[in-house]
């Protein structure tokens, strides 16, 4: 059997879309999306499934095409996806932020360091706390650089290939069926 990854390419595409699609409509709405911890999670848990979600589909979806696959094949399949995606949303965040609007970093630094003052005020935080976490908010982290882009990149794909270890570990599994016997 020869291993066609077509399919997995188009479902890193459609990773990729989607991931780019959900950055710009943040960059769109950030001043809502961002202005509550609340929002930011949710941001965040959408963010996080989707990069679970579409390599588990594309990687499923590929087993069915295929017939039977090696762990190899779907680990491979999976990384493709998961590269793919992780591709394009760190390339539409670079370009966000460096060619897009300039302001944008400072625009999310200004509204985080706000939220974060304003929730650790509600919850009776010392002045002493709120001002030492307010230094550990840095402009710098909210301005990606090609560097920074790149090391994001790496470490998000370090993930991605723990998580594709274990899908290409159930996906690769031989599929149990059940055989019904009927009397004539």
């Amino acid at each position: 059997m020869n291993p066609d990854y077509k399919l997995p390419i188009r479902y890193g595409l459609i990773g990729g879309m989607i991931m780019c699609v959900i950055s710009l409509i943040s960059y769109i709405f950030y001043s809502q999306l961002f202005g509550t911890m609340w929002s930011q999670m949710i941001y965040g848990l959408l963010s996080l499934g989707i990069l679970i979600f579409i390599p588990v589909w594309g990687t499923v979806t590929y087993k069915h095409e295929m017939g039977k696959i090696s762990f190899i094949q779907a680990l491979t399949a999976s990384m493709i996806i998961i590269f793919l995606t992780l591709l394009f949303s760190n390339v539409i965040s670079y370009i966000i932020s460096n060619v897009v609007d300039t302001e944008f970093p400072q625009h999310l630094f200004d509204i985080v360091r706000n939220n974060t003052a304003a929730t650790m005020e509600k919850f009776g935080a010392q002045d002493e706390d709120i001002e030492k976490a307010m230094r550990q908010i840095r402009l710098e982290d909210f301005t990606p650089t090609v560097l920074s882009t790149l090391k994001t990149f790496g470490k998000s794909l370090g993930v991605g290939l723990l998580f594709s270890l274990l899908l290409a570990l159930f996906v690769s599994r031989p599929s149990k069926e059940v055989e019904i016997k009927t009397e004539a």
